[in-house]
């Protein structure tokens, strides 16, 4: 088991995915409190607005990588413009199997591009362990 809650923002539209990823850190013993946002715009505000000493700071940024009004390269910018986050893992987790796309996420400051299996035994053991392998990283 990973120790502690851990604080997740995630970003994604899809309530199908989140309901997997929740039930993909629960597989893996994952603690969490999540934070949910939909939409390129909504996260981008949302991540611009945390504060170094903010309790509420994520230990770990899920990003799906197409979004309603932008996409993860628009958010990986925006976190990337907060100090505050400097250190936080980040993780595109999609179905996008486009070499530009993980490139570019992984320019953008993403630590990992995890792709979304279609077979749910496969998205619980892969996505549930990549996300826990990061949150087993220390801290920057």
């Amino acid at each position: 088991m990973i120790n502690g809650t851990h604080h997740i923002l995630l970003i994604e539209d899809n309530p199908g995915d989140v309901r997997l990823i929740k039930e993909a850190l629960r597989v893996h013993s994952v603690d969490f409190e999540l934070t949910q946002v939909e939409k390129a715009d909504d996260a981008i505000r949302a991540v611009a607005a945390y504060q170094s000493n903010d309790p509420a700071l994520p230990d770990l940024i899920l990003v799906d990588y197409n979004l309603p009004r932008g996409d993860a390269a628009d958010v990986l910018s925006a976190v990337a413009k907060n100090p505050a986050l400097a250190g936080i893992p980040k993780a595109v987790v999609t179905s996008s199997l486009a070499p530009k796309d993980r490139e570019q996420a992984m320019t953008l400051g993403a630590d990992c591009f995890i792709n979304k299996p279609a077979d749910l035994d496969g998205f619980l053991k892969e996505v549930g362990s990549s996300i826990a392998a990061l949150l087993r990283q220390p801290a920057n």
